[in-house]
Formats: structure tokens, sequence, C-alpha cells
């Protein structure tokens, strides 16, 4: 898997952090500012003070937080999308879909439209997750790769 430069995002990429040893993955959209948004499950971190960039204190549910916070210090990478079904098969890690993503703005609108409606689904690890939330924004249909292998 290939770490992505900051300066490289663009807005409506769907962007992957490694946790635990990339046990697992916490997936966003990067909105352009060095801003994501992503859904958020439940933490252990909860007192924690607020972010001194984006105000942004860890809890569960839709949230636009700075890159810094996204990350949490671990690696960035980039989701491929629109990856011919031979490379899906064949990819050995890095997460990608054979889908067709939607238009750049209709991802970022997508985005924030759930982020101001508070409209999708509560966090559940096996049933909708951070990745379900970013792919349903990029494609307008969630999936999770997580839960494939998790199930």
């Amino acid at each position: 898997m290939k770490t992505v430069r900051i300066d490289a995002l663009r807005p409506r990429d769907h962007i992957f952090s490694d946790r635990k040893s990339r046990l697992y993955f916490h997936h966003g959209i990067y909105v352009g500012d060095q801003m994501v948004i992503h859904l958020m499950g439940p933490s252990k971190t909860y007192n924690l003070k607020p972010c001194e960039r984006c105000g942004f204190t860890p809890q569960a549910g839709i949230f636009k937080t700075c890159l810094d916070c996204f990350l949490n210090v671990y690696s960035l990478y980039r989701y491929e999308y629109d990856v011919s079904y031979l490379k899906l098969v064949f990819k050995r890690s890095g997460s990608c879909s054979i889908w067709d993503c939607r238009p750049a703005n209709q991802v970022v609108e997508t985005a924030y439209r759930l982020l101001k409606d508070k409209s999708f689904r509560s966090y559940n690890f096996s049933l909708n997750n951070c990745e379900d939330f970013a792919v349903y924004c990029k494609t307008g249909m969630a999936m999770s790769n997580q839960r494939v292998i998790w199930v």
C-alpha cells in the first residue's frame, strides 16, 4: 500500500488511515483545506481536549475534522475506484472498487448533506461503518471491504 502526500489530495478523495497495526482502517471524504468528513464509531478517548485547529472532540457520529484529527498520527492512503476486476482480484493490499464514482462536486455535496442532516445510519462496525459512509458518498451505494473480512 502506497501512502499519499497531503498536497496530492483533491476534494472528493476517499481517504483512509491504518489503525492498530493495520488491523482495521478509518475512512472519510476529503473536502479540501485539510478537512475531512467521516463517520466515527464509539471511542475510549472521549476525555480529550478539543482540537485547537478544528475544535473536534472525539465522539460517535458524522463529523468534519481537520486532517490531523482524522489521521490521529497514522498513515494516509487514497481509496481507488474504477479499477479493473482483475486488479481487484489480484490486489494484495489497499482498498479499491470496480464501481464508478460520482462527479467530484456530487461526492463533496453528499458528504456535506449527510453531515448537516445527520442522515446516515448510526455507526456499527459490522453493519454500517466509516468505509460504508465514504463509499456511499463516492458511489451512492454503501459497502465495506472491512465487513467482508471480519464477518
